[in-house]
């Protein structure tokens, strides 16, 4: 039986977070645009992320540490091996599910190209003798995993990707709000069918988001906080905003306190239906640096301080 954690080079116990961290870093070293496709580490390539689509899945890692501590019975299988769980765990049987095999309308699977390529050829599937290998069965290739890095506007309002894959290369659509730690699923980009007739697996690409330094997401809204001047506050006055589509002017109403909030309906990120969420500018009222220290403008400050009040402790 293949050893996954070999392949990736962790521990059986490692967390998520490891595994995750782990494959990232091997994806980025080997990946073809980074190798310039040399043949052994595009083919180790395929191999982690393969290794990743089942380790990475709660469900499926969960299948294979049980089959990998099974002791082997003498039909080459592990003892006490349920073709059903096994099924489920490495995805068949659901609308749109991400394992290695694929059920047909009658419930029929090919378990033998599963173990083919989990087991390295070493394992068959209870049940499924060479009376029924003859039996053409559609076949399904290894789901792939990668990564897709964004910038914070491409992730709000979506965007075109042209990736680089082993075979060539793949136009993906990235719909607009998508979050991080999202995942995209990029239908027949995954591992060639492990026979004839088959069909080749799904890609599923991880989405992470580059921080913008003003802007951040609260759901389908986006947020940022604007610093005003003591005057702007007092007076209003316009001010120019970054959002997902670039800069635009806001005006400050007079007699603005700090905290407040101005709403820009439709800058925010798209939603499904198309429509799209609101900018949410939050007001700070900011004293410039050594403003203090300036003998005219704390004059100003304290005549003006004279005016709104008498100089006793103020109350909430």
């Amino acid at each position: 039986m293949k050893d996954l954690y070999k392949i990736l080079g962790v521990s059986p116990d490692a967390d998520d977070a490891t595994l995750k961290k782990t494959y990232r870093k091997l994806a980025k070293e080997l990946h073809p645009d980074a190798t310039g496709g040399d043949k052994k580490k595009t083919e180790r390539f395929k191999e982690i992320n393969e290794a990743y689509a089942i380790l990475g899945d709660t469900e499926k890692r969960a299948e294979y540490d049980r089959l990998r501590k099974a002791p082997v019975g003498a039909d080459g299988m592990p003892q006490g091996f349920d073709a059903e769980a096994f099924a489920r765990a490495f995805g068949g049987g659901r609308p749109g599910g991400r394992g290695g095999v694929q059920f047909e309308s009658n419930g029929n699977f090919d378990l033998n190209d599963i173990f083919s390529s989990l087991f390295g050829g070493e394992g068959r599937a209870a049940g499924f003798g060479p009376e029924a290998a003859r039996r053409p069965r559609p076949s399904r290739g290894q789901d792939l995993s990668g990564e897709l890095e964004l910038s914070f506007a491409e992730a709000a309002l979506g965007t075109k990707r042209s990736l680089r894959l082993a075979d060539g290369q793949v136009e993906v659509s990235v719909p607009g709000g998508v979050e991080e730690g999202g995942r995209l699923r990029v239908p027949g980009k995954g591992g060639p069918p492990p026979g004839r007739g088959g069909t080749p697996g799904d890609l599923y690409l991880d989405i992470q988001i580059k921080p913008d330094p003003y802007l951040s997401r609260n759901g389908d809204d986006v947020e940022i906080d604007v610093p005003i001047t003591v005057p702007e506050a007092f007076l209003g006055g316009r001010v120019s905003v970054p959002t997902v589509e670039g800069p635009v002017t806001v005006t400050i109403p007079p007699g603005t306190s700090s905290g407040a909030k101005l709403r820009l309906r439709g800058k925010g990120a798209k939603r499904r239906d198309g429509s799209r969420g609101d900018q949410i500018c939050r007001l700070n009222v900011v004293v410039p640096k050594g403003a203090a220290e300036d003998p005219d403008v704390r004059r100003i400050i304290e005549d003006l301080a004279k005016r709104l009040g008498d100089g006793s402790p103020r109350s909430f």
